[in-house]
């Protein structure tokens, strides 16, 4: 697994953005060194914390992280594409994914890690 000076999965029973870790992911889940994250992924719908302008990205599957690495900027790039760049840090995330996204965190424009969703399992 990935080192915790890097990052760490939340507990099943901590909130972001209004959703429990619990309803997003099972317990399962684990992020290895290179990246690759396995375990099960839940449907999700009414994730209004997530993005609550656009009822699109309030369904799908989710996949909460904390950074411990610190800093005080960060970039995340979707599949090599720049989604977010430069905004504040901060320890809790949760990317929208599917099984073939690939997403980039930097902090302060350093390589944190690529996480990749293709051996994940998705629930209907």
């Amino acid at each position: 697994m990935i080192a915790s000076d890097i990052l760490t999965i939340p507990s099943q029973g901590q909130t972001l953005y209004g959703k429990r870790v619990s309803s997003l992911i099972g317990d399962d889940v684990k992020v290895y060194a290179d990246g690759t994250v396995t375990g099960t992924f839940k449907h999700v719908t009414g994730y209004t914390g997530f993005n609550g302008e656009d009822p699109e990205e309030q369904e799908g599957y989710f996949f909460p992280f904390r950074l411990t690495k610190t800093g005080t900027t960060m970039t995340f790039k979707k599949n090599g594409e720049p989604a977010k760049t430069g905004i504040a840090w901060e320890a809790d995330n949760v990317f929208r994914i599917t099984a073939s996204d690939t997403f980039e965190v930097l902090v302060d424009d350093e390589h944190v890690v690529t996480f990749n969703f293709a051996k994940a399992t998705f629930e209907e």
